[in-house]
């Protein structure tokens, strides 16, 4: 079985979107498939293709864009804009349809609908190879929306041979997108490595400390986070909050912590090593995930495979996971006081422990894994390789 997946988003020389898909794409052939990853190049407008970490092929086609977002430039009214995405769609397309004649692959699958998926059904028209889709979250939670790119990813949706999401929310949604078509769960994970980098933990002794990882977005809510914290501080809770990973809202939030004299208590690392991810996990006592829309984050399975309780936010599957799985506290996006009212209550070690069970995480966890999602996807698509 062979299978050419596109994506938007792949990991290379510091770009941290897609992390999952190296992984995924492994397990797909430790399961039988040969993977041929298609991609853009965010460094240059060079095309070329690689094996990638010596094994399996990547061909990244040359744009102009960068590491630029691709669904902020199909939002776009500027030309500048409209010009980097009709140039991704062109070049992406004479490359796939390239590697589509050379490699002959059985099936094209994209990874999120918009705009890997438009990709693949552009292709999949000019070639007759099917093709399937998965759902990551933000093409359906936020870019369904939008009134322009919405029918365009019906279209996608209706048109695909199979359709995953790694959400239950989210497969609910996509369904409905595509009018009522089966949409299966596929969890999106990928396996922590253990390389750390120089950065230094300060002596956390006698303080509550909890962690929120993820990159520095008005979506994933770190804002509202830190104004949990004020609360805290005024609560005479003594406390350390890490807010790890990078991103654009890194000033901002700086002058957030400022505005209510949280230098001490709250620490912006930045880009963290997979090393230090996982021993942030063991030294904190709970991870918190504010978001304001999110389907199932790899920040819930890390939290979940390092033991910890978690405090979330009721949004996408993430409430109904902490509840039927008994993670820990959900509380409502943005509001901070709620927030603060659970951070208060898990600062008892009692609490706390309450919460774990050997049993419920083991199983949500393998619900969770880049195994399980690689594996649906697989079997799904021999079955449709298998009836045609």
């Amino acid at each position: 079985m062979k299978i050419l997946l596109i994506t938007s988003s792949f990991p290379k020389e510091g770009i941290i979107g897609g992390m999952f898909i190296p992984d995924t794409v492994r397990i797909l052939e430790s399961l039988g498939a040969s993977v041929h990853v298609l991609t853009q190049n965010c460094f240059s407008t060079d095309t070329y293709s690689e094996k990638f970490n010596s094994t399996f092929n990547v061909t990244y086609f040359g744009w102009n864009g960068k590491n630029i977002p691709l669904v902020s430039l199909l939002r776009t009214k500027k030309l500048t804009g409209i010009f980097l995405a009709i140039q991704y769609f062109i070049n992406g397309f004479r490359e796939g349809l390239r590697v589509c004649r050379d490699w002959k692959p059985d099936i094209i699958q994209a990874e999120w609908l918009i705009p890997a998926g438009l990709l693949a059904r552009l292709l999949s028209s000019a070639t007759k190879t099917p093709y399937c889709c998965r759902a990551l979250g933000s093409d359906v939670y936020q870019a369904a929306g939008n009134v322009f790119l919405r029918p365009v990813i019906k279209h996608v949706a209706k048109n695909s041979s199979l359709l995953f999401a790694d959400g239950f929310d989210l497969c609910n949604r996509t369904s409905v997108l595509a009018g009522g078509k089966s949409c299966h769960f596929a969890a999106t994970a990928r396996h922590m490595e253990s390389k750390r980098s120089d950065y230094f933990f300060p002596d956390d002794s006698n303080r509550f400390t909890f962690c929120c990882i993820g990159r520095l977005h008005p979506v994933k809510g770190q804002d509202v986070l830190i104004k949990a914290c004020d609360i805290l501080r005024r609560r005479g809770i003594s406390f350390r909050c890490y807010l790890a990973g990078s991103g654009d809202q890194k000033e901002n939030l700086e002058r957030l912590i400022e505005k209510f004299s949280l230098q001490n208590d709250v620490i912006l690392t930045g880009h963290l090593e997979d090393g230090d991810i996982m021993y942030l996990l063991r030294k904190a006592d709970c991870a918190v995930i504010p978001s304001r829309s999110e389907s199932i984050p790899m920040i819930l399975l890390e939290a979940v495979t390092a033991k910890k309780p978690l405090i979330l936010t009721d949004v996408g599957d993430m409430g109904f996971l902490a509840r039927k799985y008994k993670l820990g506290y959900v509380v409502p996006s943005e509001d901070y006081n709620k927030l603060a009212e659970s951070l208060l209550s898990m600062s008892d070690q009692g609490t706390r422990n309450a919460f774990y069970d050997k049993e419920r995480y083991e199983a949500l966890a393998s619900l969770l894994s880049v195994e399980s999602g690689a594996k649906i996807i697989y079997e799904k698509i021999k079955e449709i390789n298998y009836k045609t």
